[in-house]
């Protein structure tokens, strides 16, 4: 049987802490007995400069790319002169078209020789890596949006034109909430497809996992959030409820350089525990007794009320009570979670899931319903791969 092949352009790098939409889609296509070569975005020694641990995505393109997934997948990151940065002379728009140029090998080269030159699908997550467009045959395309990607630290003054006219060259934009579909109809693409977040249901769902041997020191009830702990969580919030909850221990799953910056006090009760792997991110899901969403919608509302988020999913398929603040999507979304409005709110429905965590099931039919399997088998037939 010949396998169908995706190159897939991407923000993150395969085993980054960060898993994202993309990650889970490149495991739905080995799944379903798809070839996927992962590219991630550049590194470049002008990385080096900004203080960047670069060890592990170093390895990747030292190595010539890794394999995963039963070597179904091939993630490699390119290495370059120099690459797209939010920085002075990195900015602009000629840098992020042309750093594959500059690559040491020459990227398209290695992924030629890697059999990804002529593919079935080619996807982008990424507004770095446009140059894919013209440098590989491919049956359809896809860029599929899952934020304001505008909204985002990385975005320069150049990203706009990007967007615009990689949304026009592909065969069409895929967008994850509801609420992105006028900010994607505003790059004028020729097709759009509303696909929202989905979840690895099994891996999440599966009761198998040991409990963390850290959790014998750290007390139930204990309330988790699993995920990025960048400048949109909410640090004020967590920090109030941790305050006004010293019974209940706060548990932080997700890399934490940053977060160690933002708390005003050390609290008995809460807990950074730092980056865990993908493969045993359901573990400490399973062995807590709440999962929380505390995103900064005040502050960064833009960026979050277009977000669909997959640790929704993740916590509904351990079964796992959800309190999340609210925001326009995912009130559209009519989970089996409780939304706060207020920081007074978010301390109610904490104890009210702790005390009374109603209907598992209710939680686990909800994730089920948006295994990415069934996600991805609709988009596809949608484009006749």
């Amino acid at each position: 049987m010949i396998c169908k092949k995706a190159l897939m352009a991407c923000g993150n790098y395969w085993t980054s802490p960060l898993r994202v939409g993309s990650h889970q889609i490149a495991n739905a296509l080995v799944q379903m007995e798809w070839e996927v070569a992962f590219i991630s975005d550049p590194i470049s020694p002008l990385h080096l400069l900004g203080g960047v641990d670069l060890a592990i995505r170093f390895s990747y393109y030292r190595h010539g790319g890794i394999k995963f997934l039963d070597d179904k997948l091939w993630a490699y990151i390119p290495g370059a002169l120099f690459t797209p940065q939010n920085k002075p002379f990195l900015r602009n728009e000629w840098v992020n078209r042309s750093w594959q140029r500059f690559t040491f090998p020459k990227v398209a080269s290695v992924v030629a020789q890697k059999g990804f030159d002529d593919v079935d699908l080619l996807y982008f997550d990424s507004f770095s890596q446009p140059f894919w467009l013209e440098a590989i045959h491919y049956r359809k395309s896809i860029f599929r949006i899952a934020d304001r990607l505008i909204s985002y630290p990385k975005a320069t003054g150049a990203t706009q034109f990007i967007l615009r006219d990689m949304a026009k060259k592909v065969d069409a934009v895929v967008y994850s909430a509801v609420s992105l579909q006028s900010y994607v109809d505003s790059l004028s693409p020729k097709k759009t497809y509303y696909v929202p977040n989905g979840v690895d249901f099994f891996h999440f769902s599966d009761r198998s996992y040991s409990m963390p041997p850290e959790y014998k020191n750290i007390p139930q009830p204990r309330v988790i959030y699993l995920g990025a702990l960048d400048i949109w969580f909410d640090y004020n919030l967590v920090e109030y409820a941790a305050k006004q909850l010293p019974q209940v221990s706060f548990v932080l799953v997700g890399p934490d350089q940053f977060a160690r910056t933002q708390f005003k006090k050390k609290l008995s009760n809460l807990y950074l525990m730092g980056s865990r792997s993908y493969d045993v991110a359901p573990a400490y899901l399973h062995y807590a007794d709440v999962g929380i969403i505390p995103f900064d919608v005040h502050h960064h509302a833009s960026l979050i009320n277009n977000v669909n988020p997959l640790k929704l999913y993740e916590y509904l398929a351990c079964g796992l009570p959800v309190v999340a603040v609210s925001w326009d999507e995912l009130k559209r979304l009519s989970p089996p979670a409780l939304l706060s409005e207020t920081k007074e709110q978010f301390i109610e429905d904490i104890l009210k899931s702790i005390n009374t965590p109603g209907a598992r099931d209710e939680r686990i039919h909800f994730a089920q319903q948006a295994d990415w399997s069934q996600r991805l088998t609709s988009l596809l037939q949608q484009f006749e791969l």
